[in-house]
């Protein structure tokens, strides 16, 4: 993954408040479920895995990206292809359990996952015919890590969607290196010719993504450019979204698939923003931005830049505020387990989640103003009824709660947890302010309803 801003794109989208509750966005039924789902699960899992981030004793160099690490290992010269590719024979996760991933995820609140097919190394977590570069084929684990997955997720009912790297791809040679104007090693990155890379596209990328339909019928393709290639052409860009909708209509495409194209918005079925990116406005598509705990998406050993729950939770209500999606990644470790740090935080969000779901799933953005406090959403339960979730990420000090952009009084004003009624009185310019306890009931995020 990679950040890009996308600043052009979101200003295409973001839409002017109508009425008093929800701004009028852009749904169908074909995304209702994303939009109402609000929260994800993003995994980087694959054969750099094994080096988390370090290579003969050292950091990985250029930045913390440990999936990365083909080519930033050994920074500026990076690791030879068949040395790192050799770590296919060392690929085992023996404590890899499907189920126990996808109860992770639900206890936490989470109601899809997402789940790295083919990263950029080109290595396949499914048994493709399409390259023996592959689990089943070149490692001695010889599982079906995607089918094992999707197998799960329909047990527990969770939407299962799939990363697929359709633009680089370091093992065939005819896919796509980083590009050379931002990616300094030693020697640059050698280019492919549009011959080489339509070879590839024609001969992997178009039937791995035809066998990922066919085998596992996913909700969700996640594709991954942060510029615009050149290379990814407006035919082939047009041959793989028709690929898809004609396999699986429903399933929806995100728009990193070519980002920076002026007329991608209208191609596909939902915004990717770029990695820990989390704009400020409303956007009416259905939006996601996907996030890691610390900085890297892949497991890193030595990456301690751990987030705080309290921190991931803003996030996630702060997206809600302005109509998008929160994809929280896990980088499990090469054996097949998540980090203890990361389940710890996924087990806090999973329990503010069971008290204050209401907050953030099916809810949106609100006409009132998100304040220095925190973020307000909303949820409409019927014809001229509404909540307003207060959600308070500071906890004013002088105990009172100002809310502006409201032009009618509630008819009640409480906490969510515990239901607890709170006075509130009207403050000048459409407002109220609410007189809060003297302490939070939740350090980390306190919710007050505000019923109509």
């Amino acid at each position: 993954m990679k950040k890009f801003i996308l600043i052009s794109i979101i200003a295409l989208f973001m839409g002017a408040k109508t009425g008093y509750g929800q701004p009028a966005v852009s749904q169908n039924q074909k995304t209702q479920w994303f939009t109402d789902s609000r929260f994800g699960m993003f995994i980087h899992f694959g054969l750099y895995s094994i080096p988390a981030g370090v290579w003969d004793g050292k950091i990985s160099g250029r930045n913390m990206y440990a999936e990365w690490i083909q080519k930033q290992g050994n920074w500026p010269n990076g690791i030879p292809d068949k040395d790192y590719q050799a770590l296919a024979k060392q690929f085992n996760p023996i404590k890899f359990n499907a189920e126990e991933w996808v109860l992770e995820a639900r206890n936490a609140g989470m109601k899809y996952i997402i789940i790295t097919a083919k990263h950029h190394d080109g290595f396949a977590l499914w048994p493709t015919k399409v390259s023996s570069y592959n689990i089943m084929d070149a490692s001695p684990f010889k599982r079906d890590i995607l089918g094992e997955l999707s197998k799960a997720c329909e047990k527990y009912q969770m939407k299962l969607g799939f990363y697929y790297s359709h633009w680089q791809d370091w093992e065939y040679e005819g896919g796509a290196k980083p590009p050379i104007d931002e990616f300094k090693s030693v020697p640059p990155p050698v280019q492919v010719t549009d011959a080489q890379f339509e070879k590839y596209w024609q001969q992997k990328c178009l039937p791995q993504v035809c066998e990922l339909i066919e085998n596992y019928h996913p909700a969700i393709l996640w594709f991954d450019t942060w510029a615009k290639p050149e290379i990814i052409t407006d035919k082939r860009l047009d041959e793989l979204i028709g690929l898809i909708r004609k396999l699986d209509p429903n399933c929806l495409i995100n728009s990193r698939i070519l980002m920076r194209h002026p007329d991608i918005a209208s191609k596909v079925d939902f915004l990717s923003m770029g990695d820990n990116e989390f704009p400020t406005d409303i956007i009416n598509q259905p939006w996601e931005t996907s996030g890691t705990m610390n900085y890297s998406w892949g497991y890193h050993q030595l990456d301690y830049h751990w987030e705080s729950t309290k921190s991931l939770l803003a996030k996630l209500v702060g997206n809600v505020s302005r109509n998008g999606n929160f994809q929280l990644n896990i980088g499990p470790k090469s054996d097949g387990t998540f980090p203890k740090a990361s389940v710890r935080r996924l087990r806090e969000i999973g329990a503010w989640l069971y008290v204050n779901g209401d907050a953030v799933y099916g809810s949106g953005p609100c006409r009132a103003k998100n304040d220095n406090w925190g973020f307000i959403t909303c949820k409409k339960l019927g014809e001229n009824k509404k909540r307003l979730f207060l959600n308070i990420v500071n906890w004013p000090e002088n105990r009172e709660l100002v809310v502006k952009g409201i032009d009618q009084l509630p008819a009640k004003v409480y906490l969510l947890e515990t239901g607890q009624v709170l006075d509130f009185i009207p403050y000048p310019e459409n407002g109220i302010t609410i007189r809060l306890p003297n302490i939070p009931i939740d350090p980390k995020i306190t919710v007050v309803v505000a019923e109509y």
